[in-house]
């Protein structure tokens, strides 16, 4: 009877030991384990950011122009955003180009004075490229946003707490030297020297007049989101240009396996004319209305449009100003052309990326 007594004291105030121990244990979860979770958390979370934005900084330090580096940065960039432990540590990205949450810069350091000059994020050096005066980088800011993996929000005090019950905003730079410093050049012709590729006059719901310059890059801006949101993976990008006056099929630096698509996007700011003296300019979707040419490069094709084909004897087929999604028939290289029966005369060109998916 005296043991019995004695396991199931009472305090003062009515709480037998074990009540008053499990309180303990309740405060302690709350107040030291949780906390201590979402700080680890945070702490895994800015790991993999600054390990990632070094890995983006490094690839795109390799491509050969800007474009391309742009086009790399922003891949990879939605890739770690679908990776599995990127999304246990609840990162959001934060703004960027094509809300990938990284920003891409060059940095032109001279070789004198030590003076450092930066591009506006996403464009390239607005100066000549000079490499007996200057070393060249490419640098990546990353800023993605942390939600704490257990929310603390609704406990007072804590509740207010950046990483407790509050998101945490993290930001990281890295900066790699740049393998192509002659890919960097902005085009002379472009508005304020500031594009990445060479403009032209975009001419599509009316091909007869010419409108103002537009800082419009790509037709799709947001593509990588798009497959991202497809559930598919990138396996290759690249960025080349198909000039108008080419009569061979212009390469585009990819080669599809079986069960790969594409996503291909153009400038949109893309003409070309194969008549410029009596002609009107068009994009890449060729002839608006629709002309058929026997004699052209592909004669079921609209004339003037931009053609697509995998190897050497696959069927050619409409690309157009953009392709999303396409399953692809055959393997091979893939390549592009102006689809026309005479080049001499033709000018303009278009800027394309393409984007080999599986």
């Amino acid at each position: 009877m005296r043991q019995l007594n004695h396991r199931m004291r009472r305090s003062p105030n009515g709480m037998s030991e074990f009540s008053q121990f499990s309180l303990v244990l309740y405060v302690l979860f709350l107040i030291v384990l949780l906390p201590l979770l979402n700080l680890a958390t945070l702490f895994l979370a800015a790991a993999i950011q600054f390990l990632a934005t070094n890995d983006f900084a490094a690839k795109a330090a390799t491509q050969p122009d800007y474009a391309s580096a742009l086009n790399s940065m922003a891949s990879e960039a939605f890739q770690f955003q679908s990776n599995t432990l990127a999304q246990f540590v609840r990162m959001v990205p934060a703004g960027g180009y094509t809300g990938c949450g990284n920003d891409l810069y060059v940095l032109a350091t001279n070789i004198g004075s030590g003076g450092v000059i930066s591009s506006p994020p996403d464009q390239p050096l607005a100066q000549s490229i000079n490499t007996t005066t200057a070393l060249y980088e490419l640098q990546v800011k990353s800023v993605y946003s942390v939600e704490p993996l257990v929310s603390l929000a609704a406990l007072p005090l804590l509740g207010n707490v950046p990483g407790l019950g509050q998101a945490v905003t993290l930001t990281f730079s890295a900066s790699r030297p740049v393998e192509h410093p002659g890919g960097l050049q902005a085009s002379a012709s472009s508005s304020g020297g500031s594009a990445g590729v060479t403009p032209f006059s975009r001419v599509a719901s009316s091909p007869g007049t010419t409108p103002p310059p537009t800082s419009v890059t790509w037709r799709t801006p947001n593509i990588f989101q798009q497959i991202l949101n497809a559930g598919e993976t990138v396996v290759a990008v690249n960025v080349f240009l198909v000039q108008g006056n080419n009569p061979n099929w212009t390469p585009a630096g990819v080669t599809i396996a079986t069960g790969q698509k594409i996503w291909v996007d153009t400038q949109a700011v893309g003409v070309w004319n194969a008549y410029p003296v009596s002609g009107p300019d068009v994009d890449a979707n060729g002839d608006i209305p629709i002309v058929i040419v026997p004699a052209d490069t592909v004669p079921a094709l609209t004339s003037n449009c931009l053609a697509g084909q995998v190897g050497t004897s696959g069927t050619p087929f409409l690309v157009g100003d953009f392709l999303y999604n396409y399953q692809l028939s055959g393997t091979g290289a893939f390549s592009m052309i102006m689809n026309d029966n005479y080049y001499g005369d033709n000018t303009g060109a278009q800027m394309v990326r393409v984007i080999v998916v599986q």
